[in-house]
């Protein structure tokens, strides 16, 4: 099950929706054109308008179809976790079985030793076309024995057959989340290159950069607003990547939430992503960041100034970067390809990596990224991350 976000998380949620409402303030209605791409004729105000609110609605299907492959991949882990949770109940069960079987074979040989006439037939387990031969001659043997031992026997028995199609319909849940990681990992990837696309020619005029930002700056007001938050003005405000430096207020809002107003994206590129804080791992673990998900080999930058550290891993993070910033937090990321340079002081916005699958992204190539305020423990960066990209 994905862990959904709670309703302050819900008012950065819909900052997207709200920035594309502001632009479309005016009653333009907007689509992407079916024959292509083409930039606009001319720099006019409605062009520019047009221009922006189409490349927020490729953001914002790129960030929906994002959310819904991480959404797939958190149910394929929940159902991996359920299938090794179920097989250790299998074998638990099945050294039970192993042991009561050698109870039952042991009585067996005593009475045959102690005069019983006929022959025993060999017991081998309770497995196989003959299980039900020898549950059956078993039994037939313990008639005589404690009522309880033959209890358990029967119980047990069934316990076992139940956890054993409680194994198979888990395997094939599993089966099915595994192609359908799959389908929704391509649409996702098709969008976040449909966006691509859409900004290299839409990004390219400088009065859409500027409509977008404005845009954003009233909707993320009103976001805090419903977040019940009051950390002073936000004014990292996003619309996408654009390279200059930002500093702002961070801090938690009224109702626990934290939003880090020092950031830049830190993905400098199309990218698309969802809040899947909490989500379930593999190994039990909880998902303590948010991935964005973008073309193999997209640039990385620092969200800040500071000194960086290298951590390349064959562990679940892979190749990893823990960036300490001068604002007194720790920013993590995970999965990388590539590094750009080593470990040193940067600036924010200079290139450190590449978004990469290593680690135990492979064939899912995406950002893992963490914000830790005062270089504690995790806060869920979905809203931070929201506001600056």
């Amino acid at each position: 099950m994905v862990v959904r976000p709670n309703t302050a998380r819900s008012g950065f949620r819909t900052l997207g929706v709200a920035v594309t409402a502001a632009i479309l303030a005016s009653g333009l209605v907007v689509g992407l054109p079916a024959a292509g791409l083409a930039a606009p004729a001319d720099s006019s105000d409605a062009a520019a308008q047009k221009a922006a609110a189409e490349i927020q609605a490729a953001r914002e299907r790129a960030n929906a179809a994002a959310d819904a492959a991480f959404a797939a991949e958190s149910a394929l882990d929940a159902l991996t976790i359920e299938v090794a949770n179920t097989e250790i109940e299998l074998a638990d069960l099945q050294a039970r079985a192993g042991s009561l079987q050698t109870g039952v074979e042991e009585v067996a040989v005593q009475r045959f030793v102690s005069g019983r006439r006929g022959g025993i037939p060999l017991l081998s387990g309770l497995d196989g076309p003959s299980a039900q031969a020898q549950a059956d001659v078993l039994i037939e043997i313990l008639s005589d024995t404690s009522q309880s031992t033959i209890d358990e026997y029967d119980a047990l028995s069934r316990e076992l057959a139940d956890k054993k199609r409680s194994l198979e319909r888990a395997r094939e849940r599993q089966r099915q989340a595994i192609e359908d990681f799959g389908d929704a990992q391509a649409k996702a990837l098709a969008e976040v290159e449909r966006l691509r696309k859409v900004e290299a020619q839409r990004l390219k005029d400088e009065k859409v950069r500027k409509i977008l930002e404005a845009a954003r700056i009233e909707a993320q007001a009103e976001a805090l607003a419903q977040a019940g938050g009051a950390v002073g003005r936000i004014v990292n405000t996003g619309a996408g990547n654009t390279g200059s430096r930002r500093s702002g207020t961070s801090g938690f809002l009224d109702n626990g939430v934290y939003v880090d107003g020092n950031i830049i994206c830190p993905v400098a590129g199309s990218t698309g992503f969802g809040d899947t804080w909490g989500a379930p791992r593999s190994g039990g673990r909880r998902h303590k960041g948010v991935d964005m998900m973008s073309a193999m080999g997209t640039p990385l930058v620092a969200v800040a100034s500071g000194t960086l550290r290298i951590i390349s891993s064959r562990g679940i993070a892979g190749n990893s970067i823990l960036l300490r910033a001068n604002n007194g937090n720790t920013y993590f990321y995970a999965h990388l390809s590539a590094y750009e340079g080593g470990e040193r002081s940067v600036d924010q916005g200079d290139t450190i990596g590449y978004v990469g699958d290593t680690g135990n992204a492979s064939g899912n190539p995406h950002l893992h990224f963490e914000v830790h305020p005062g270089g504690g423990s995790p806060v869920n960066p979905y809203p931070s991350v929201r506001a600056a990209c």
